[in-house]
């Protein structure tokens, strides 16, 4: 079977808004793919001993301080069972700790463990080592004014996720 891509879709939202509004977000859309790279690599300096998809569900655990295994499953975009099965991994490495529902004992808690705390502090200093390198090639006036682009680019990012989705956090005062 032969699959057939249109060489022109639906324009890009914002491209209404001139050709710098394209290019912008060509040069986001790079921006992005390269912080993400230094990022995973960052992760690599770390002694993980857990696999990508592990590590996602840790995350996630951590942005929520607990959830549900339902949740879990929702945020990660796969079914309940493949998210228990995750799950009894990162337990039996000791990175999580599953507790029964306050209000339904049959709700599967989810939290991370102690090790587990520890290892996603352990990333995000490693991370923000290899941002702060990167941003110390800015000068002063640069990195002010990313913090304020940044800020609002998540705020507007944040909008575009479902309700509840969002993990933009506040810029500090």
């Amino acid at each position: 079977m032969m699959v057939t891509v249109p060489e022109t879709g639906p324009p890009v939202p914002g491209e209404a808004a001139g050709p710098a509004a394209g290019e912008l977000a060509a040069a986001v859309e790079q921006a992005i793919a390269t912080a993400v790279l230094a990022w995973n690599r960052a992760g690599q300096d770390v002694e993980v001993h857990v696999s990508p998809v592990q590590l996602r569900a840790i995350e996630t655990i951590a942005r929520h301080d607990r959830i549900n295994l339902g949740g879990l499953a929702a945020e990660l975009g796969v079914i309940p069972s493949s998210a228990s099965r995750l799950c009894d991994r990162l337990e039996a490495a000791g990175l999580v700790v599953r507790e029964s529902g306050p209000a339904d004992r049959r709700e599967i808690i989810v939290r991370l463990s102690h090790d587990g705390v520890r290892l996603c502090a352990a990333l995000s200093r490693r991370r923000r080592a290899v941002v702060a390198e990167a941003l110390a090639e800015l000068s002063p006036a640069s990195r002010a004014r990313l913090l304020d682009s940044l800020t609002e680019f998540g705020r507007a990012c944040a909008r575009q996720l479902p309700e509840g989705r969002g993990t933009a956090r506040s810029r500090p005062a």
